[in-house]
């Protein structure tokens, strides 16, 4: 089933009811918040309460985790990442509410307490806008939503002292974990008693419980509760005003610290900068605690202890993770050491370098690792972008991290997050220096392919002017290249070639391979859009440049033009071949925008067969790929070449014919998209019956209307009180849905299928 909801790897343990309690709310609630304190269990309930719903979503379970996330303004682009969108429009609230519009789907939001303005108002605009959405989110607070439930997650029920119960939740999850730390533990007649104590003491916290349990492995029970005595009374003289749940988890925490040896302490402190977990070498490189075996004898010692957990990713790599409140805590210690700006100055330093390799790394045989060590540690560089710009010493240092992640941003559908980044260090680095430029340059490109027009110009601009003052000649290359995109935008192709010919030529001679590998890539495009016969031999020689440098990516561009190319050549064969080498390049990469790309190839091959069908169908799945997508210049790209092939198509098939066939393609999941593009597995395409406006979401279908009464762009937006930019968004994906390209074939559609009486 779809979803991302992890496996439970121990037992859940003493909340039947409190599952139960859930499942009903979620029946007749569009919105249920599990609230309690740290260590309570909200996350651990949340999952298990949508691995027990599972089933009643045809669009499954999807878990977002929001502790990394301490930006506002990133919470909607990391739910919208989390469900596989793109991140690469001005507004990720609307394409969130386009894509769960009719979405049958369980959203879990965890952790939303830091974030909680942001989560309430991205519940109350998608809620509204949906039908089969439903969100379940855990939170120290209510989101104070509309239609929100609430149900309080308490402790586990502790044994009864007067009843002289040796039983019950929290007695079994003491003593579960206990003798999963230690097969030899027993509960008996002789230890009852005290087990029961502790539970007590420790409130039925599960958090808490879990702590002490792994110390039954060295104390006996009596000295672990004689122990938890004495932490608590030391703790609560300072904690005096926190309530009485939270001094139990602190104390429970803080005893735990007691026992880890100086060492460990230590690197427990250290490993709180990181944000989504750490791998061994950043550890190795940031944390400060002697020799490399006395790092790895306390990173044991944390595993061993709990406090860090230890589990390998799908991509093979080890990696450690640090429960919230255990991070708190130590963060907490880490500023009471005074030591916290140093290690978060060595933080930002390694996750730089990490950045810094992608300057030779994307254009290499090593970028498949950049892009994947990049994409794991978006998180920390996330925290070392945020720590960067919060001081005065680290802007320079946020300006170069933002723009040495460009390709990042691009290829990966992360736009918007990189603009902002960009926008934010720019603001605070105005000296006119090589690597203003060049952020400068990074930021007019992605102003172009959002259609931000003027603004791209000024960048282009500035770009230009300091890399001349600077002398910087490899500044300058990346300078005209924006202005390249910028000129392409606004439709002068021929221009653009030009443009994009004499930076390639310029960049190769001042060793500057990644801006004349992009060079030539962005001139095959021009020139096969405008038929141009030079573009050939611009296939031709990316194809040899990024062959010598071994570029998994850009070959990936060189194969999709050689393809494209050999089309129009009537080498269909070769076309196939190349494309789907194409293909196979861009799936080492998460996400890459370029696939999209490579499937409308694919299509265009088979029109030129003759296969009509499995053309329409290859277009429906290309618009599949590219589903939740805003990036109008790459989609422009496809459009220029391909425009003439998707009329005959149309005109061969008819417009009812196409329409059926393009709908089914555009239903495949993005994988399965792909899949019938290579034909590597057999795919069940249904051909459905020419769709009525049901096909469009409820604000296309309005959008749609608006079109057919003859509202432009500005009227559209005015009547439904949304930008012009969301309006032009909504166009273009009607366009592509339907398979049309003029707004009069949406206006007589709506007009036909009103008068059939199926309109909605």
């Amino acid at each position: 089933m779809p979803g991302n909801l992890p496996a439970e790897v121990t037992s859940f343990v003493g909340r039947d009811d409190d599952v139960a309690t859930a499942r009903k709310l979620l029946g007749g609630t569009r919105v249920l918040t599990l609230t309690g304190v740290g260590g309570v269990g909200k996350t651990r309930l949340s999952r298990h309460v949508g691995a027990a719903v599972r089933r009643a979503f045809a669009d499954g379970v999807w878990l977002v985790e929001l502790a990394h996330v301490t930006d506002p303004d990133l919470v909607a682009s990391t739910v919208a990442r989390e469900l596989g969108l793109r991140d690469d429009t001005s507004e990720p609230l609307t394409v969130l509410t386009d894509c769960l519009t009719t979405a049958d789907l369980l959203l879990i939001l965890d952790n939303c307490e830091h974030v909680i303005g942001a989560c309430a108002a991205l519940v109350d605009r998608i809620v509204p806008a949906t039908t089969g959405l439903r969100i379940l989110a855990t939170s120290r607070e209510s989101l104070g939503v509309a239609g929100e439930q609430v149900l309080p997650v308490a402790p586990l029920p502790v044994p009864d002292p007067e009843r002289a119960e040796f039983g019950g939740p929290a007695m079994r999850l003491l003593v579960e974990r206990a003798s999963a730390a230690d097969p030899a533990f027993r509960q008996s007649a002789d230890n009852a008693a005290t087990l029961a104590a502790i539970c007590r003491r420790l409130d039925g916290i599960p958090l808490a419980l879990e702590l002490a349990a792994l110390r039954l492995r060295m104390f006996t029970p009596d000295q672990v509760l004689a122990r938890l005595d004495d932490a608590m009374g030391l703790l609560t003289t300072g904690l005096r005003a926190a309530p009485r749940r939270q001094q139990t988890l602190a104390s429970a925490i803080r005893w735990s610290y007691d026992l880890c040896t100086p060492d460990e302490q230590r690197l427990w402190e250290q490993l709180s900068v990181f944000a989504g977990g750490v791998d061994l070498a950043a550890a190795e490189a940031v944390c400060q605690i002697g020799a490399p075996q006395t790092l790895l004898g306390a990173l044991t010692g944390l595993v061993d202890k709990s406090v860090l957990s230890y589990a390998r990713g799908a991509d093979g790599a080890g990696r450690y993770t640090m429960l919230e409140p255990l991070r708190q805590f130590a963060g907490d210690r880490l500023r009471a050491r005074g030591n916290e700006y140093t290690v978060r100055v060595g933080h930002r330093e390694f996750y730089y370098r990490l950045a810094r390799r992608g300057r030779s790394e994307y254009w290499n045989a090593a970028d498949t690792g950049w892009f994947g060590d990049v994409a794991r540690e978006h998180a920390n560089l996330r925290a070392a972008l945020q720590f960067s710009l919060a001081e005065p010493a680290g802007a320079r240092r946020a300006l170069e991290l933002a723009t040495d992640l460009w390709p990042f941003w691009e290829h990966c559908h992360l736009l918007l997050e990189g603009y902002r980044w960009l926008a934010e260090a720019l603001a605070k680095n105005p000296a006119r220096t090589v690597d203003r430029a060049r952020a400068l340059a990074a930021s007019s490109a992605i102003a172009a392919m959002r259609s931000e027009t003027a603004t791209a110009v000024e960048f282009a601009r500035a770009s230009a002017e300091i890399a001349v003052e600077t002398g910087s000649v490899q500044v300058q290359a990346e300078a005209e290249m924006a202005r390249a995109v910028l000129v392409f935008g606004t439709g002068e192709l021929r221009e653009a070639l030009e443009i994009a010919v004499t930076v390639s030529v310029r960049a190769g001679e001042c060793d500057h391979p990644r801006v004349a590998m992009e060079g030539l890539a962005f001139a095959a495009v021009c020139a096969l859009a405008l038929d141009d016969p030079l573009a050939g031999a611009l296939a031709e020689k990316l194809m040899a440049l990024s062959t010598e440098h071994g570029s998994h990516l850009l070959g990936g561009l060189a194969y999709w033009a050689v393809g494209t190319q050999r089309r129009r050549e009537g080498d269909l064969c070769g076309a196939v071949a190349a494309l789907r080498r194409s293909i196979e390049l861009f799936r080492l990469f998460d996400r890459c925008a370029w696939v999209a790309t490579s499937v409308d190839g694919l299509a265009w091959v088979a029109a030129a067969e003759g296969d009509l069908a499995r053309a329409a169908r290859l277009m429906g799945a290309a618009s599949a790929v590219r589903r939740g997508s805003s990036q109008r210049l790459a989609h422009a790209m496809t459009q220029l070449i391909g425009q003439q092939v998707r009329e005959q198509v149309q005109t061969g098939l008819g417009e009812q014919e196409f329409g059926a066939r393009f709908a089914a393609g555009a239903a495949l999941a993005v994988e399965d998209a792909v899949d019938y593009a290579m034909e590597t597995a057999p795919v069940a395409v249904t051909v459905v019956e020419p769709a009525g406006l049901e096909v469009l979401t409820r604000r296309e279908r309005e959008v749609a209307r608006l079109i057919a009464s003859g509202h432009g762009n500005r009227g559209i937006a005015q009547e439904l009180v949304i930008s012009i930019r969301t309006a032009e968004s909504h166009v273009d994906h009607i366009l592509t849905k339907l398979g049309f390209t003029s707004r009069t074939q949406i206006a007589a559609w709506v007009s036909r299928h009103t008068r059939a009486g199926t309109s909605r």
